[in-house]
């Protein structure tokens, strides 16, 4: 047997061997976990199937992207037709203090394709940063770390986890400065009194604020930076410069650019070097780099990592607008490279840049619907990223060669159309409610599984709060449709039109222009405008798919469909199938009380054992918790759930301390419509203080589409001493 049908063979078991033994690959050999069993084989970061090649940041976007590489046609537990597995990335950040922060995870599903050529897949989280800086202070430059796991989740905060099958990879990001609001404005503030604010001070921030576009460097900033230019840095004078060149030669007509170039003969620059650079250009990643390209295939999204080497060279520090990072993509049917559109990420000069650089994520939305297939049939396309500085690459030109920068390629998967739809004209389908893709909530209406792009897992839920309806029309026959949101909830007999107005981001791409603008949905009688357009010249998408973001009025069993028609006329050209889903907008009700010594906010001695009562009911529980605080004071505290009623509950009970974050906590997951039962503290190693013993429950509900749980908690006091 070959060595990777060995490993196929492995990873179609691998879950077995870990129930039997938890450490069978040897992979948690390194955390040193007493009484940890010794390895049976030894596979740790094997990236045979699957690697992690590229992470990026936007610091714009604060849009944190990895790329991961699927390298093998089997090994992934099924084929389109099937769950297959999943590729789970989890994402560190050391903020320089030499510890990290778990900012969560993103996964995506992975399934057995015969491939001929590596597939490329983009996943990412919103980073929301921890730290900032103003400006003009030392910049934040974090560390990620990020873990690419096969079908095993990393485990929450244990940055040393290593993978089985998988790897870790580390890059250095920027983190964007700080408003300039907050560092001009607020730190005048003193700590007692507000100091009247300097009009002056108030001009200055707002010109700071409305720096939006990055514009050609003028000729006294060309003027200062070739001065600090050694002479014979013929690269470093081409680039001060070369976005006025760019300018000149696209537009001969263009006196500002002409005159800028004209003024700049005194620094004795031969502008005829310019001949060879405009008209024989080659690829230069001697300051950018673009490394790998994929598609985010949940969110519809091409993403393009890149690194920049160099501490200058990008027109500016952070407190300027510094220069654009442009990325044009094209993408390969089996026709030929058609255009997508072109992104960018704005970069600046940073004079603590580390040697190994600094990395960036630039991303597009794409309407793929016209090149989905039927259910089981994944379509591919090739990926192609051209990378300029500065200048925009010629659209329609994918073997162009920019004069800074250079082009990647790869493979992509196309997610296929959902299940009974056929791939026929204006085929409108639902891809994801509360964004669990349709595919994982059953006739009931609850949902199982990951969610689009993998940063929550759903356990037989219902949905609350903010419901988002999301979906495409596949295979469009024109650019002015209408469609129509039918709701179905427990008290209607039939389905009902949708009307409410709600709001949409919308990206426009013409040519190398890309814009983002927030726009309001408002209904025509039923309908509503269907925005996504495939182009050409006209490519636009709606962030997310949204069709419609739905609060019930009700709770209980409710279904969707949306129909599709030319914009003001009949008949309607398609339905989608219809699809349940269940809401719950309550939260638990919890209860916990001290029944030993006087009862709740009694006074006991240092050594005493507390004993209490404790309750959590819900249609849809999901677990529950008790601990005590201040955190500092309580640790040493045993706390322990001494009985659960009832008993038969997935999984059993998590008695005892939990040392992981220092807090005397006691917890249990359920599957059942809540538990009951008691409690005890011992406090023999807690000093004297004022304490609150808190149970909060939560339950298995998705959350304004963005989480899972409705929490509630409930509080008693007690005092030691």
């Amino acid at each position: 047997m070959a060595d990777n049908d060995k490993h196929v063979e492995l990873r179609r078991i691998h879950k077995l061997h870990l129930i039997q033994n938890p450490n069978y690959f040897g992979n948690l050999s390194e955390l040193k976990i007493e009484g940890l069993p010794p390895a049976v084989l030894n596979i740790t970061g094997n990236t045979t199937f699957e690697e992690l090649t590229c992470l990026g940041l936007n610091p714009a976007t604060d849009i944190l992207t990895a790329i991961v590489e699927v390298k093998l046609g089997s090994g992934y537990l099924g084929d389109s037709c099937t769950p297959g597995s999943r590729e789970y990335v989890r994402f560190y950040l050391d903020y320089g203090d030499g510890s990290w922060v778990d900012h969560g995870s993103a996964s995506f599903e992975a399934h057995d394709l015969s491939l001929d050529a590596h597939l490329c897949y983009a996943v990412s989280i919103d980073l929301g940063p921890k730290k900032r800086a103003c400006c003009d202070d030392k910049p934040v430059l974090p560390r990620v770390r990020a873990i690419l796991s096969w079908n095993i989740e990393p485990p929450a905060n244990l940055p040393g986890w290593l993978p089985v099958w998988g790897n870790r990879l580390e890059r250095m990001v920027q983190i964007a400065p700080r408003n300039p609001l907050f560092c001009q404005i607020f730190d005048q503030f003193e700590a007692g009194a507000i100091q009247k604010i300097d009009p002056a001070l108030i001009q200055k921030v707002k010109a700071q604020l409305a720096m939006v576009e990055p514009v050609a460097l003028p000729t006294a900033t060309l003027h200062h930076l070739l001065e600090k230019c050694d002479r014979k840095d013929r690269l470093a004078s081409l680039r001060a410069v070369w976005p006025m060149v760019a300018q000149l030669a696209a537009d001969q007509t263009d006196l500002a650019a002409f005159d800028a170039l004209k003024s700049l003969k005194q620094y004795d620059i031969d502008l005829s070097a310019f001949d060879d650079f405009i008209f024989n250009p080659k690829f230069d990643t001697t300051y950018e780099e673009l490394h790998c390209v994929g598609l985010d295939r949940d969110l519809e999204r091409l993403h393009g990592v890149l690194q920049i080497k160099r501490p200058t060279g990008y027109s500016g520090d952070l407190c300027k607008n510094g220069s654009r990072e442009f990325i044009a993509f094209y993408l390969d049917f089996g026709a030929g490279w058609e255009y997508q559109g072109t992104t960018w990420v704005d970069v600046h000069d940073i004079a603590t840049i580390p040697r190994e650089g600094l990395w960036y994520q630039a991303s597009l939305p794409v309407n793929l619907s016209a090149h989905k297939k039927k259910w089981c049939e994944t379509g591919r396309a090739r990926i192609r990223g051209i990378l300029s500085w500065a200048v925009p690459p010629v659209p329609n030109q994918p073997e162009l060669i920019p004069h800074w920068g250079d082009r990647e390629d790869c493979t992509i998967e196309i997610r296929p159309l959902p299940k009974g739809h056929p791939n026929t004209k204006d085929t409108p389908f639902l891809e994801s409610i509360g964004a669990m893709p349709v595919d994982q909530i059953n006739g009931l209406g609850f949902a199982s599984g990951a969610s689009i792009g993998g940063t929550f897992t759903a356990s037989n839920s219902p949905f609350g709060g903010v419901i988002r309806i999301a979906g495409l029309v596949a295979f469009p026959s024109s650019n002015n449709l209408e469609y129509r949101v039918m709701i179905k909830g427990p008290s209607d007999a039939i389905h009902k039109p949708w009307t409410k107005t709600f709001g949409v981001t919308v990206t426009t791409v013409i040519g190398a222009f890309v814009s983002s603008a927030n726009q309001s949905q408002v209904a025509n009688g039923d309908w509503f405008e269907y925005i996504p357009q495939a182009g050409p010249p006209v490519f636009k998408s709606v962030a997310g798919n949204l069709l419609a973001p739905f609060s019930a009025t009700e709770e209980g069993a409710h279904s969707v469909f949306i129909q599709v028609r030319e914009a003001g006329t009949m008949p309607i050209l398609g339905s989608s199938a219809v699809e349940a889903f269940f809401v719950d907008n309550s939260a638990p009700v919890v209860d916990i009380e001290i029944t030993s010594g006087g009862g709740n906010c009694s006074k006991f001695g240092i050594g005493e054992v507390l004993v209490g009562t404790y309750a959590m009911a819900d249609p849809h529980a999901g677990s529950l918790s008790i601990s005590v605080t201040p955190s500092a004071e309580a640790t040493g505290g045993l706390l322990a759930i001494t009985s659960v009623i009832p008993a038969a509950l997935n999984p059993a009970p998590l008695p005892g301390p939990n040392a992981s974050n220092g807090l005397s906590v006691a917890s249990f997951t359920m599957t059942a419509t809540g538990a009951s039962g008691n409690w005890e503290l011992d406090t023999s190693a807690m000093g004297p203080c004022g304490y609150n013993i808190t149970l909060q429950g939560v339950d298995r509900t998705i959350v304004n589409s963005g989480g899972v749980g409705w929490h509630a908690n409930d509080t008693e006091g007690f005092c030691l001493q």
